[in-house]
């Protein structure tokens, strides 16, 4: 039998993505490249049995995404008994549509001669313009209930498995009151040069996914010195403008009490949005349409009346580093930060070393005047507080900080206003380290809980002065550019941008972390510090994030 290896090919090695457009004979192409992972499509494996010089041209239209896959090879294996050549065209149809695998004739045809193409234009809303290196981009809006949107997405969403990890294509089946919870924003390039003038001079660079949750509020909050009181809501009176059935007027009556409700969208509730996929093409990467994507929709939903927060669901640590950069910088360009101070002093029985005594947080910030803020700015509740703490400590003389615990021998009692202020701001972070950690450090004698959390600090501290050197170069509270696994260059003209930039959000389950293991007969606790925005999604220790994806890749495959 045939060496099995010798008819084996590498998935990413073998699948060509392309984009292309009209050109003055035949369509050329304005980007190729391979996909991170093939592992949801092929296997954990990422191979493809019974072929040798195997080629996958996958191609998309750049501007409206008609996709097209063709298969080339040198040599196929000849079935043997029940081993056989992997069906490729077939693996694939449950990942593009039908229309993928028309002859390469025929699409290109399509391209070449296509009618629409030069007066095409993203469907939605046009929400952004902006340059960059003399090309100009544009970030379109537009609802998941628009036809339009949903084809463009059914076409291109095959790549959020090929390069965001654990990413999950949206079900497009779904009743239209679900679909209109999903936002999409697209952000495309507008061509200055076309090679054809059947051409659209319209060509995708990335897109993003959100999603409405809804949540509710009580009208009246409580006060925290009565007694805790459930808290009951109701549902506004109006029939749901997406309900299976039409509201009707009671033909007996003709009251004006009796009369059909007044439909009301779920658009007209308070909800929290949330980042569920975000990607920039390979081909548009390191040249900052992330942070531009990422602004746009900060801001579309800053200005957004019935938003109240904007989170991300199961973000990448190159993510991350984008969303520090742009929030931090809002902050700091809004105002915000400068409202926001550590107490300069305090008195010192507010640090009595007794048991039981509580960290004076209400006596080191105002915490009115911070929620608030958070409120306004409609950041998520860890982020915010990451943001703050970022900027308390960038206040904080770097000769300080960078001495560690070394100047705390006096605490709250120094005669230096510095001292004290790393005190105080260590004492913040404790407490919400803490906090988040609560159950795992029970579990701890006070000596080790001590010890736990001071190794966290000191983590908290080395990743905030990471960001802060790549924001503004000194970790003065100054913010230049950030990249999320390169340094920072300044071009000509003083723009910073990022030398690799973060373009890539995955979803699925936040990551919850605190998890014991044995270790040298002692028990190792591992304090989360990791940022999600869901506290009431925890439901135990999760498998990692590649783990759980492939599990789900196994399982929709069969196996």
């Amino acid at each position: 039998m045939a060496d099995q290896v010798d008819w084996s090919s590498n998935a990413n090695e073998a699948l060509h993505i392309s984009f292309v457009q009209a050109g003055q004979e035949t369509p050329v192409k304005l980007s190729t490249f391979h996909p991170k992972f093939t592992y949801p499509i092929f296997g954990e494996a990422e191979c493809i049995f019974g072929y040798q010089g195997l080629n996958i041209n996958l191609c998309f239209a750049a501007h409206d995404l008609l996709p097209n896959v063709a298969v080339t090879y040198d040599k196929k294996f000849k079935t043997v008994h029940d081993t056989k050549a992997q069906d490729i065209e077939e693996t694939l149809r449950a990942w593009i549509p039908e229309v993928s695998f028309e002859p390469i004739s025929e699409f290109d045809h399509k391209i070449q001669h296509a009618t629409t193409a030069k007066n095409w234009r993203p469907p939605g809303t046009l929400i952004e313009t902006y340059t960059r290196r003399a090309r100009t981009f544009e970030i379109w809006c537009a609802d998941l209930t628009d036809p339009a949107v949903r084809q463009l997405i059914d076409r291109i969403q095959i790549l959020v498995s090929l390069f965001i990890e654990g990413g999950t294509p949206i079900p497009l089946d779904d009743h239209d009151w679900s679909l209109a919870r999903w936002q999409i924003f697209f952000v495309y390039e507008t061509l200055s040069s076309l090679p054809s003038p059947t051409a659209s001079k319209y060509s995708l660079v990335g897109y993003c996914t959100t999603y409405r949750f809804t949540t509710y509020y009580p009208s009246v909050q409580p006060n925290p010195s009565q007694q805790k009181i459930p808290l009951t809501f109701s549902l506004p009176s109006e029939v749901l403008t997406s309900a299976e059935s039409t509201p009707r007027a009671n033909p007996a009556s003709t009251t004006e009490s009796n009369k059909a409700p007044t439909p009301f969208s779920l658009s007209n509730l308070p909800s929290r949005a949330r980042i569920s996929q975000f990607l920039i093409l390979p081909s548009h990467q390191s040249h900052s349409h992330g942070t531009h994507l990422y602004k746009a929709i900060y801001n579309h939903f800053l200005r957004s009346p019935t938003i109240i927060e904007l989170t991300v669901e199961d973000p990448n640590e190159a993510f991350d580093d984008l969303r520090d950069y742009c929030d931090y910088n809002h902050l700091l360009t809004n105002g915000t930060f400068p409202q926001i101070h550590l107490a300069a002093s305090l008195p010192a029985t507010l640090f009595r070393k007794k048991p039981g005594t509580r960290v004076p947080t209400a006596h080191l910030l105002n915490l009115p005047l911070l929620s608030t803020l958070r409120a306004t700015n409609k950041i998520a509740p860890r982020q915010w507080s990451r943001l703050v703490e970022m900027h308390l400590l960038s206040r904080i003389p770097p000769h300080v900080r960078s001495t560690g615990t070394a100047r705390l021998t006096q605490k709250a009692r120094s005669a230096h206003a510095d001292d004290r202020a790393w005190y105080y701001w260590r004492l913040v972070v404790k407490q919400r380290v803490y906090k988040r950690n609560r159950d795992v450090l029970a579990q701890l004698e006070r000596v080790e809980r001590v010890e736990k959390c001071e190794e966290t600090v000191g983590e908290v501290v080395g990743e905030y002065e990471r960001l802060l050197r790549r924001m503004g170069g000194r970790g003065d509270g100054g913010v230049g550019g950030v990249g999320g696994h390169g340094a920072v260059r300044e071009e000509e003209g003083g723009e910073l941008v990022e030398e690799r930039e973060e373009e890539e959000v995955g979803n699925g389950v936040l990551e919850e972390v605190g998890t014991q293991k044995r270790e040298r007969g002692k028990r190792k606790i591992v304090l989360e510090e990791g940022e999600d925005d869901d506290d009431d999604d925890d439901d135990g220790t999760p498998e990692p994030k590649r783990a759980r994806a492939r599990a789900r890749a196994r399982e929709s495959a069969g196996g």
